[in-house]
């Protein structure tokens, strides 16, 4: 485990230089000046030639574009990630702070996810082409089809504006928490429903269910002992990759109900190009990723001895 570990760790540290550099090059030939849309972002009524140029100095923004890669990858190896252009805190602090809500929101609309899909799925394998099964693969279709950030400002309208049942604005609290995190997790319900489907009908074919059946075991007590521990791999495997996308694509969810998580923090960043916080959010995005793939190929190893770590 030590040595996989290890590999893993050694094979992480190049993408995520390739990942700094995109995010710089991209930075770089975005149009607008960081320097005036800074200015601009504080609240200047009137911005001069000369205001810009001092700002730019300010923030090294004049020097060359290597010159400025090498000198935040000198304290991006010793942990220091640079400091927000408009607010002078440190990227990694941010980061610190708000990491924690994001991962909250992600796990909740995770665990929403799997309440509902894992039962749908099931229930829509054992009873192929039934209405449970029609009514799963239209859940299915509708998730994949319907934009997050639409379906925010329709539960918006209906659950807060006219009925007045949940807050506007998200906040890591019981009541705040629920129209985000539902938001959310629809787009994990989709995938995630019909993946248990396919998984749970592909080991109702095996042998061992057959040899089940034939000692007179009940249908729940099949699926619950038999059938879902052996569906599990590729389901784990599925929720890992969901974990991720969460933790990192919940931007635009995070943004329209103002959720005080690093996808909004990203945001608001990149529309005043605070460069830092922006490719903070690349390399956070990257480990992200990395730790959640390593996470899953440790699970699924635990949950089938047969899967060895190489």
């Amino acid at each position: 485990m030590a040595a996989y570990l290890t590999r893993r760790l050694l094979a992480t540290l190049p993408v995520l230089g390739v990942i700094s550099i995109l995010a710089f090059a991209l930075d770089a030939i975005t149009p607008g000046d960081p320097a005036y849309a800074l200015l601009q972002a504080s609240g200047r009524q009137t911005i001069t030639a000369e205001d810009v140029a001092a700002k730019r100095v300010e923030l090294r923004l004049d020097d060359p574009l290597p010159v400025r890669y090498v000198t935040w990858l000198g304290g991006a190896v010793h942990g220091d990630f640079g400091r927000s252009f408009r607010s002078y805190t440190p990227v990694t602090s941010l980061y610190l702070e708000r990491i924690g809500n994001t991962a909250l929101l992600a796990a909740v609309a995770i665990g929403l996810g799997v309440l509902i899909a894992l039962p749908l799925g099931t229930v829509a394998a054992y009873r192929r082409g039934g209405v449970v099964d029609r009514l799963a693969q239209a859940v299915a279709v509708l998730g994949s089809a319907l934009p997050g950030f639409w379906i925010a400002l329709v539960f918006i309208y209906f659950f807060s504006a006219q009925w007045h049942l949940l807050p506007v604005f998200g906040s890591p609290t019981p009541r705040g928490i629920v129209l985000p995190a539902l938001v959310l997790s629809l787009s994990t319900l989709p995938t995630l429903t019909r993946l248990t489907r396919t998984a749970v009908l592909d080991i109702l074919t095996q042998e061992f269910v057959a040899v089940a059946r034939s000692k007179g075991l009940g249908q729940v007590l099949i699926a619950v002992r038999h059938v879902l521990p052996n569906a599990l791999i590729p389901i784990v495997t599925l929720l890992g990759l969901e974990a991720a996308s969460l933790l990192t694509g919940a931007a635009v969810v995070e943004f329209v109900f103002a959720w005080p998580g690093i996808g909004k923090m990203a945001i608001d960043a990149a529309l005043v190009r605070d460069i830092p916080v922006v490719v903070g959010f690349a390399i956070a995005a990257g480990v992200i990723y990395v730790a959640t793939n390593v996470l899953v190929d440790v699970g699924v190893s635990s949950l089938d001895p047969r899967i060895t770590l190489r």
